[in-house]
């Protein structure tokens, strides 16, 4: 099997032959799908569950091909072979077979981020500036020998008798910190905002790996830098609503509450980032906190890592598929979604302040919470003590 190398795209076709694209009878809304399917080690599962929900667009993350680990077929093929899609993959990494691997981890062939449809597609790749981990370097240290760089696949979807739609199926660095993937997020922001005025419907979706809290907050290897005490009460997505996606481009051409981050002095937020770091238009409908799609480590290291951003978009409903985590180690995000209005965006943005404003309500009812248990715990603590003197 002659194999892409890191950077290049991978395309399939295997929709009918002779079908016109102009006479798809289109469904409305249109079903969009985001799902990291774990490198496909149960890939025949993860294609009934596919083709039961029938997507009109599906970015997918860990698509294997050539791997030992997940039996050396290509999963890009065989995904838009068997449910006939037009399809395409950006390739991140030549995963380097080596005995320093395991046979669950074994490589051989590459690695990437998909996007299946049933329309026509203009693909391309970002070639992240931001990259927090040097896998070349480094990988061999994490029993993954590795060639490469994290890439974003974006597509133009072309969209009988409604207007093209742009998408993205990322896929950010998970052995890194808030800061690490706040610069990849900003990869995006910056394209995304390059492109709203020819391209305002976008699907800006991926498994954003969103978990620098909890257990990951106290290890190096998952969560490093200042911010992974800095947050301490708050999740990651709930850091990158607060200060990333509730500031728009009417707020101010530098997003002011990253640059009021107190951080000392070497450690700060790059001009660049705070320059970027601004929302185009992104909602995604997922709580923060309470939609979580990863769960591991008996349940003690829990999150929203996987995210479906829309821009004017009307969400018509959304829900999450492999709840019990069987298929894949990621819940699967579905959405019904239309075409919408400009004015849709003022009413995203309205919820996303929202948001803000009910996280931080929860934030201080838990710290609240918090605080009385301890006094508590004190009180009683004094009281045993005042009784024992008492009795003495």
């Amino acid at each position: 099997m002659d194999l892409a190398l890191p950077g290049q795209l991978v395309l399939y076709d295997y929709r009918d032959v002779g079908t016109d694209p102009e006479a798809v009878e289109i469904p409305r809304p249109l079903r969009v799908v985001q799902w990291n399917i774990e490198r496909g080690y149960r890939l025949e599962a993860v294609i009934a569950a596919l083709r039961d929900l029938d997507a009109d667009i599906l970015c997918i993350q860990e698509i294997d091909i050539g791997n030992r680990r997940s039996g050396g077929g290509d999963h890009g093929q065989i995904i838009a072979e068997q449910l006939k899609l037009n399809g395409g993959v950006a390739i991140e990494f030549q995963e380097l077979e080596s005995p320093c691997r395991n046979d669950a981890q074994q490589g051989g062939g590459i690695h990437g981020n998909a996007i299946f449809s049933k329309f026509d597609m203009e693909f391309r790749a970002i070639d992240h500036d931001h990259q927090p981990y040097n896998w070349p370097r480094d990988g061999a240290l994490l029993g993954e020998p590795r060639l490469g760089r994290r890439c974003t696949l974006v597509a133009e979807i072309a969209v009988p008798k409604r207007p093209p739609i742009l998408a993205y199926s990322a896929h950010f660095e998970c052995f890194t910190g808030i800061i690490g993937r706040t610069g990849q997020l900003c990869d995006l922001l910056r394209d995304s905002s390059d492109n709203k005025e020819r391209l305002p419907h976008q699907l800006i979706l991926g498994d954003f790996n969103t978990f620098a809290h909890s257990l990951a907050r106290f290890s190096p290897k998952y969560s490093n830098g200042w911010y992974r005490f800095r947050t301490l009460g708050m999740t990651e997505p709930e850091w990158w609503i607060k200060n990333i996606l509730s500031w728009y481009p009417e707020d101010g051409s530098r997003n002011q509450r990253l640059d009021s981050e107190g951080l000392p002095s070497g450690l700060h937020f790059s001009d660049e980032i705070l320059r970027t770091a601004i929302n185009p238009g992104w909602w995604d409908p997922f709580d923060p906190v309470k939609d979580v799609t990863i769960s591991s480590h008996g349940g003690w290291m829990t999150a929203k890592a996987d995210w479906a951003f829309v821009r004017q978009f009307k969400v018509v409903k959304h829900w999450m598929t492999n709840r019990d985590f069987t298929t894949s180690d990621h819940r699967c995000l579905v959405l019904d979604v239309e075409h919408a209005h400009p004015d849709i965006l003022d009413e995203h943005k309205r919820r996303t302040r929202r948001t803000v404003q009910e996280l931080e309500q929860r934030r201080m009812s838990k710290l609240w919470t918090s605080c009385s248990l301890a006094a508590a715990l004190v009180l009683s603590y004094a009281a045993v003590k005042l009784a024992r003197a008492s009795m003495n």
